[in-house]
């Protein structure tokens, strides 16, 4: 049974993304490029700080100032601590579960991992050193970069690995490291029709609930219906 589970964070550990997504679209419209939340989760989930970045530069000519990678963390703060919630917490809370190999391979900076796990309870379900960000690689996702960083630290194959993801970026980076991948709907911000029908594009295995992974991830583990994953 010697196979690994790797989470990503936002959006599937945590129910982070609708969150961040606003108070980033309220930046962004305060510095000249009006977004709504939906625009920006259509736009920016999933992506590394500079990507995003980029598509604003692209279409608008907008330079975004340096630091607003640091701003808008700060700002993420102080609402996740009123508003976040965990998206993991009973599943893995499971003795089963408890005992299974798995580790967190998150795009978003290491400092915010921490909190957002410590915020929801969740933190004691993984190592520090089981945790992995795209600081530690050259290319964060959708480059294969991390997962694969991921797998080897945690001294499995790809082969025998299972990435819960949420975004289409994560699904492609778990896709180009050769690991299974099962899409994850549970958060708040994949509700929308038209996230769900991206998601299901990827002609991945999609779970609407934490409830529906324990299934995919019981046939990973014991190599069940083996085509499903």
């Amino acid at each position: 049974m010697k196979k690994l589970i790797i989470f990503d964070c936002d959006g599937v550990l945590v129910d982070s993304e609708i969150i961040g997504s606003r108070v980033y679209a309220e930046m962004l419209t305060n510095l000249g490029y009006p977004i709504s939340t939906e625009e920006s989760i259509k736009k920016f989930t999933g992506l590394e700080d500079q990507a995003a970045r980029d598509i604003v530069f692209r279409e608008s000519g907008i330079e975004l100032p340096e630091n607003l990678s640091q701003q808008f963390r700060e700002a993420l703060r102080c609402v996740l601590g009123e508003e976040l919630k965990p998206l993991m917490f009973n599943m893995l809370d499971k003795r089963v579960f408890g005992r299974l190999k798995k580790c967190v391979a998150s795009n978003s900076p290491r400092e915010h991992v921490l909190s957002a796990l410590i915020a929801t309870n969740q933190g004691h379900f993984f190592e520090d050193s089981h945790i992995f960000t795209s600081s530690q690689v050259q290319h964060g996702k959708p480059a294969p970069d991390l997962f694969l960083f991921a797998a080897e630290k945690m001294g499995f194959a790809p082969k025998d690995c299972l990435v819960i993801e949420d975004s289409v970026a994560g699904i492609q980076a778990a896709r180009s490291a050769q690991m299974r991948v099962v899409g994850f709907l549970g958060g708040s911000h994949a509700k929308f029709h038209w996230y769900q029908e991206k998601i299901k594009n990827q002609n991945v295995p999609v779970a609407f609930h934490h409830d529906d992974l324990v299934t995919f991830i019981d046939d990973f583990i014991y190599e069940k219906n083996e085509h499903t994953v």
